[in-house]
């Protein structure tokens, strides 16, 4: 019949909008998450569970792809890139320039420019796994929306470096120092 399957698709809808909010007020204090660090529903619970947003930011999943980051060589504090173009190559979009220096900088090949276009990147990961050196990875930025698109998403050589300083201090790739660590 086809007016059953509509009603039966009506009583599940409305079955989840009441327990909702009959979840919400038997659980009304701890509802809300009020500090930086949650804890996530299990799955025999039901109901919605709020974050307050701008205040409070969900943390993110090591293995998070966000826009690239350069690291650098924490002894020398120079760039761990040695402008090989493996990445520009490897990369499906097209995303990354790569230009290398004239001169060494310290007997190491360093490049001149480094262009990153979030427009096009796919967040793919293959730049990062391709890199000979270790130098690139992923920055745990969520928020890098802008009201304009093209330029404001340029990332240039200081700014990837800046990023690299900021996410990974110590010239290791965050998950890999995670990852490092005897279990």
């Amino acid at each position: 019949m086809l007016g059953f399957g509509i009603l039966k698709g009506m009583a599940v809808t409305l079955r989840r909008f009441v327990d909702t909010y009959v979840a919400d007020l038997r659980h009304f204090p701890r509802r809300y998450a009020s500090g930086p660090v949650y804890e996530r529903m299990g799955i025999t619970e039901r109901g919605a569970f709020t974050i307050q947003y701008p205040e409070v930011k969900v943390p993110m999943f090591p293995r998070y792809r966000g826009p690239l980051i350069l690291l650098t060589d924490p002894e020398t504090g120079i760039t761990k890139c040695i402008a090989c173009g493996l990445c520009e190559r490897t990369c499906p979009t097209e995303s990354i320039k790569v230009t290398k220096a004239e001169e060494k900088v310290e007997g190491q090949k360093v490049p001149a420019t480094y262009e990153y276009d979030m427009n096009t990147c796919m967040f793919c990961g293959f730049c990062v796994q391709i890199c000979p050196s270790d130098a690139l990875g992923h920055s745990p930025e969520l928020e890098t929306g802008t009201y304009s698109k093209g330029e404001a998403l340029m990332v240039n050589l200081e700014q990837m470096l800046e990023l690299g300083r900021k996410h990974a201090p110590g010239g290791v790739w965050p998950v890999e120092e995670k990852e490092a660590q005897p279990s």
